[in-house]
């Protein structure tokens, strides 16, 4: 018993907040809005004791035309919620936090990811309305009832995520489980993994992150369980990378020191940026194509940002 302390105190962490995404998901339906579930609970199900994928916030996607309808509804359903650092509007999502019964949220979000690029958003902005507003799916498990990402999609969406996390140095391992059981128990019986595969080798090769997905995919044959011949794009030739990469994820990516940001706007900046390149010679090691990108990223990015105005992101 004493061992699935863990279990029990996930059964009853996530008990409640599926009584929120419960009531989440009705007020924004009631206005008519479609919110598709995002990572947690959707990705907990996959998984053969639910319970022990713990999940610590509710993503919920509706895209940018019922964005501030669907941000009055949430706040009405939940007038108790409290601001998270004095605001709850981003760029990405509106956000709810609650410090009762324990710390968690709701966000409710415009875009699903927020790429430095501008080319790579168009791109992916795209993929993101076919795979969530277009080609969402609903799922219904007993009572409940909710849209998820469609499934080639989700592959694409979790992977992303979960690199651009380890490039902020905060990749853990259970992201590559999710992807692992998105690929096992995940497929619907309509789609194939042959179509999968040409959909990742297309779009990645345009995000620049075809290498990247190699690396993921080696760890996840070999790591996980899951079979070659289900595992697209599986190339034994990265193992050394693969490998490098895993150990960086399990003890922490080599980290850069952490340095005050001059109070000047323009050497502020050319501080954020020689960060940055730092962080992408870190990156170098292990995908070189994608850290060159990353760089003309945020060069990309700041001069878009220097034409149109410091906080254009922020209030799209």
């Amino acid at each position: 018993m004493r061992g699935n302390g863990q279990y029990y105190i996930n059964a009853q962490r996530q008990e409640v907040m599926l009584g929120m995404m419960r009531k989440a998901i009705t007020a924004l339906e009631a206005q008519g809005i479609k919110p598709v579930l995002l990572k947690g609970f959707g990705l907990a199900r996959l998984y053969d004791q639910p319970y022990m994928r713990s999940w610590g916030d509710i993503d919920l996607y509706v895209g940018k035309a019922d964005y501030h309808k669907g941000a009055a509804a949430l706040r009405e359903a939940f007038p108790e919620a409290a601001l998270f650092d004095g605001e709850e509007e981003y760029y990405k999502h509106y956000n709810l936090t609650f410090y009762k019964p324990f710390n968690t949220a709701i966000e409710m979000h415009r875009v699903s990811m927020s790429l430095m690029h501008p080319r790579d958003q168009r791109l992916y902005s795209q993929l993101e309305t076919e795979g969530l507003l277009l080609n969402s799916v609903r799922y219904t498990n007993g009572e409940d009832s909710w849209w998820e990402p469609e499934w080639k999609f989700n592959v694409l969406y979790v992977f992303m995520h979960s690199w651009e996390h380890w490039t902020h140095n905060t990749a853990v391992m259970r992201q590559l489980e999710d992807l692992a059981r998105l690929l096992t128990n995940g497929k619907p019986k309509e789609e194939s993994y042959d179509a999968l595969t040409i959909y990742l080798k297309k779009n990645l090769r345009k995000l620049y992150l075809l290498q990247a997905w190699k690396l993921y995919a080696y760890l996840l044959v070999h790591e996980f369980g899951v079979q070659e011949t289900i595992c697209p794009l599986y190339d034994p030739k990265v193992a050394l990378t693969a490998e490098a990469l895993k150990t960086s994820i399990e003890q922490g990516r080599e980290c850069l020191p952490k340095r005050t940001a001059p109070k000047s706007v323009l050497l502020r900046k050319m501080h954020t940026f020689r960060q940055r390149v730092q962080e992408a010679k870190l990156i170098a090691r292990y995908d070189h194509i994608y850290a060159r990108h990353m760089v003309l990223a945020n060069i990309a990015q700041s001069w878009q940002r220097f034409l149109k105005g410091e906080n254009t992101r922020h209030w799209e």
